[in-house]
This record gives structure tokens, C-alpha cells and sequence, in this order.
């Protein structure tokens, strides 16, 4: 009997394709229902003037590629985003944020939709204890940092955390022959060397497994310390996201690939859902004023850039998830370190620190340079930590192959002894 040929990339494109438009086409349909309601209010705003420089389409043309690289990378489409209106278009950072939050709370739940009706693997700890951190992350950035800091130094502060970031994805795809997890947790258990769920089984007085006791203290330690550690890295996503309107999704991505050894097919959906739903609260926090009031006019420039952009980002962020069949992911890792470069390079010669009034002249570079080396250590200190916990499971998995061969030779030697007795 013949086995039957395996589906081919555009077969499974065409089968799975009316799951991947359905959420998207409603949400088009809604849109173009309401839009129709009231033309030239709607559609007039996409070649009306914004108050700032150029036109709100501007933003529509912007946010084509910005959704394509929500849905494609670990990056939300503030990454693309925030750089344009507050370097190009000279949009007030406040309002570049809240932008970014905004539309990821249309285009990245609209991603996070599709994640859901194709049932891709996540993981859950990571949605839950991330959510929980930058939570507390946005309402400490809205109040307690976002407020004081002083537009020059939001945008290299940006800048710099997502250079950073880059330097995180190039020490990532630096390893090809990495072992990667489905799961954070899967990932500690295989350090504890305690991956099988194997029943406790003895051979003579050598134990294969741990005892149930020991074996449950070890996975509550394990699951505390990872609690921790996604929690705070959460929190400071969220902090990052309450200055920049992103940054929870890259940071969650690069804890789980860097530390925890998380497979990017699993660390990409995740982080997608993640910053969706930390843009759904942050937005959420603005419309309660929590971070100050708007200056008169933002708000409403603020929901005109959203309203031209809601129909690009519903489609172009699920379209995104389709780019790494034609790209590999380190033609993707390409794209995004020019555009870190880019935007770094860019960010200086419109901020130009060297042109501001002491102490702001030195402070801007101080800021900056802490911001880009204090993150690329961070990263490459969880890059270090990672490879230590692979060294750790190899030699967990030797232990244990020797433990097996023992037990084995034991066993062996009891069934020569028994077959001796006999004679």
C-alpha cells in the first residue's frame, strides 16, 4: 500500500489559507461598513495634512512593512513605527508611543487570532507570568519613568535598546546546531535531567530516577526560579513598551531563545501574543489618562493615524506570518540589522546630541551608549548562561548513560551469579 505524497508548501498554503483570511476578512468588512457610513470624514483623513509634516497616509504606506515584520519576527510593528513618526515626521514621542500601542492592539491581536485558530504551539507560562510583569512594567514606565524622561532621550533610548536587540538575534543565528525545547519548562527538566516521566524504577540499590519527593522539590525549584526570571523580564518589557510602545515581545523572545534554548517557531507566536495583549492594556491605560493628559490636538491626530492604519495592519500582520516561506530567518535577521542600523544612525543625525545645551550634550551620549552596551551585555550574559545550561544537559545526559550502563553490568552480573548458584 501505497503511502500518500506529503502536502506540498502551496497545497498547505491553499488549505490552511480561509482560516487565515476569515478572522481578517470580517475584520476588512467591519471596517469598510463603517468607513461607507460617513466618506469624507473616513477617507478623506488619508490625504488630509497632519499636524506635524506630511500627510496621515504617510503612516499607511509606513505601516505595510511594520505589520509585515509583526507578523514575520519577534518585533511589533512599534519597531517600525515609532522610529518613522518621531525621526521622519516629527510626531511628539507621546504620541509615537501611543501610536504603536494602539495599532498593535488591532494588528497584532489580529496575528495573535490567526495563532490561536491554527492551534500553533506557545508557551503558556511565558503568556501567563510575562503578561503579569509587564503589566506592572507599564503602569511603573506610564507613571514613574515615561513622564521625566525628555523626548531626545526616548528616541536613543530606542534606538539603542533595539540595536541591542540585534546584537541578541546575531549571537541567536550564530549557532545553527543548537538543541532548542518546545517549552521554557521543558527546557529546565531536561537540565534537571528529569525530562522522562518515566515511573520511579530500581535496579538492586541504585536508583534510575529520583525519588517522587525529591523529584517534586527539584521541579518546584526549578518552576519558582523560572517564574522569576519571566516575570522580570516582563517587567522590564513593560517598562520598555510604556517609554517606546514596544519592547516586551524582543525581550521575552530573547530570554527564552538565549537562556531557556526555546525553539523560535515556539518564541515568535509567543512573543506575538505577549505584546498583543501588553498593547491592549497599554492602550487601554492611556484611555484612563494613566501616564498624563494629552497636549491639545494630539489625541485626535493620535486617533486619525490609528483610523488610517487599522486596515493595513489586520491583514499585513497575519500576512507577515507567510514571509519566512519565502525568506529564511536569517534573510529576516538580515533585514532587521540594517534597519537597527539604520534607525540608530538616523536617531543621531536628527537628534544631533553633540547641537544641545550642557549637561544634555554629554547626557544624551551617556544615556545612549548605557543603553546600547549595558543591553548588549545583558544579552550576552544570557547568551553565556544559556550555553552554560546546554553544557549542564549534556553532561546531566552522560551521568545518565553511565548510571544506565552500571545498572545494565549490574544486572548482568546478578544473572551470572544466579546461573552459577544454579549449576
Amino acid at each position: 500500500m501505497c503511502n500518500p505524497p506529503e502536502a506540498t508548501q502551496p497545497k498547505i498554503f491553499t488549505r490552511n489559507l480561509y482560516k487565515k483570511w476569515a478572522v481578517t476578512l470580517l475584520i476588512e468588512i467591519g471596517w469598510f461598513i463603517w468607513a461607507f457610513l460617513d466618506r469624507e470624514e473616513r477617507f478623506g483623513r488619508f490625504t488630509e495634512a497632519t499636524p506635524y509634516i506630511g500627510f496621515y497616509y504617510y503612516m499607511s504606506i509606513t505601516m505595510i512593512f511594520g505589520s509585515l515584520i509583526a507578523g514575520a519576527t519577534p518585533a511589533g510593528g512599534g519597531a517600525v513605527a515609532f522610529p518613522v513618526m518621531v525621526l521622519a515626521l516629527g510626531v511628539p514621542t507621546r504620541v509615537g508611543r501611543d501610536f504603536s500601542l494602539g495599532i498593535q492592539s488591532f494588528g497584532m491581536s489580529a496575528a495573535a487570532g490567526i495563532i490561536f485558530l491554527l492551534k500553533v504551539p506557545l508557551d503558556y507560562e511565558a503568556l501567563i507570568w510575562g503578561t503579569i510583569g509587564g503589566a506592572v512594567g507599564l503602569l511603573i514606565g506610564f507613571e514613574g519613568i515615561a513622564p521625566f524622561l525628555l523626548p531626545p532621550y526616548t528616541k536613543l533610548f530606542f534606538v539603542s535598546l533595539w540595536l541591542a536587540f540585534s546584537v541578541a538575534l546575531f549571537m541567536l543565528n550564530r549557532r545553527l546546531d543548537r538543541k532548542v525545547y518546545n517549552t521554557a519548562k521543558e527546557a529546565d527538566l531536561a537540565l534537571l535531567g528529569l525530562a522522562s516521566t518515566k515511573p520511579e524504577v530500581e535496579s538492586g540499590d541504585v536508583e534510575v530516577v529520583p525519588k517522587d519527593t525529591e523529584r517534586e522539590a527539584l521541579i518546584l525549584k526549578a518552576k519558582i526560579k523560572r517564574i522569576a526570571v519571566l516575570t522580570s523580564i516582563g517587567l522590564f518589557g513593560g517598562i520598555c513598551s510604556s517609554i517606546a510602545g514596544s519592547g516586551l515581545d524582543m525581550a521575552t523572545f530573547s530570554i527564552l531563545t538565549l537562556y531557556y534554548r526555546e525553539s523560535e517557531k515556539v518564541a515568535t507566536p509567543t512573543s506575538v501574543v505577549l505584546m498583543a495583549v501588553n498593547a491592549v492594556l497599554g492602550i487601554l491605560c492611556r484611555f484612563a489618562r494613566i501616564g498624563g493628559p494629552y497636549d491639545p490636538g494630539e489625541e485626535l491626530a493620535l486617533w486619525k493615524f490609528i483610523s488610517v492604519c487599522i486596515p493595513i495592519v489586520v491583514i499585513g500582520a497575519p500576512l507577515g506570518a507567510f514571509v519566512p516561506i519565502i525568506l529564511s530567518r536569517h534573510q529576516i535577521a538580515y533585514c532587521l540589522y540594517v534597519l537597527s542600523i539604520l534607525q540608530f544612525v538616523t536617531a543621531y543625525s536628527v537628534v544631533r546630541p553633540w547641537s544641545k545645551p550642557a549637561p544634555h550634550n554629554y547626557g544624551l551620549f551617556i544615556a545612549s551608549l548605557v543603553t546600547l552596551f549595558g543591553g548588549c551585555m545583558l544579552f550576552y550574559g544570557v547568551a553565556k548562561f544559556g550555553e552554560k545550561r546546554d553544557k549542564m544537559v549534556e553532561n546531566t545526559a552522560v551521568e545518565e548513560k553511565v548510571d544506565e550502563e552500571s545498572d545494565a553490568n549490574i544486572t548482568k552480573s546478578d544473572v551470572s551469579v544466579g546461573n552459577t548458584t544454579e549449576e
